[in-house]
């Protein structure tokens, strides 16, 4: 009888947990190539922040762009350049990442999990409301690793 328990244990998924498949660690260009990511640990847990985007300056204030659309008026005054927008990282049991996600174009906040592809250089993430009916979903793909100060050059072009 002992013999047949760990068998049926395994098969029901009830040992330990698979960890996420993949790293996170790194920079990412967004699915609109509009932005860049650099996911890092900070603290017991992964978190990102945006290091680079393609138009930094407002042009209606000719100053560096601020998370404008921040429900929290004290927080409207940070700069988008630094912005934390995935927070609490974690792996979860189906080998993929749970993520609390944060979109300075509207504002809001959301529950996500990121999967990494096989290769490592893409990234999916995909949030859910009302109880999962309406997902949408983005790729990022890995980006190249800039010199110290990533805002320069435009990331999305490649030299000859």
């Amino acid at each position: 009888m002992k013999r047949m328990l760990f068998p049926v244990l395994l098969a029901a998924g009830l040992t330990t947990p698979a960890l996420a498949q993949g790293t996170l660690d790194g920079r990412w260009l967004t699915q609109d190539k509009r932005a860049i990511v650099e996911v890092a640990p900070c603290g017991p847990k992964e978190c990102g922040k945006i290091v680079w985007i393609k138009d930094p300056i407002s042009p209606d204030t000719g100053k560096p762009r601020h998370d404008k659309n921040n429900p929290d008026e004290a927080l409207q005054k940070r700069q988008i350049i630094g912005l934390p927008t995935l927070s609490a990282i974690v792996p979860n049991s189906d080998g993929n990442w749970d993520a609390v996600s944060y979109d300075p174009r509207d504002g809001g906040t959301h529950d996500i999990t990121i999967r990494v592809n096989a290769k490592g250089d893409k990234i999916e993430l995909k949030g859910c409301a009302l109880g999962g009916l309406v997902c949408r979903s983005e790729i990022w793909t890995k980006a190249p690793v800039a010199a110290a100060d990533p805002a320069p050059a435009d990331p999305t072009q490649t030299s000859n």
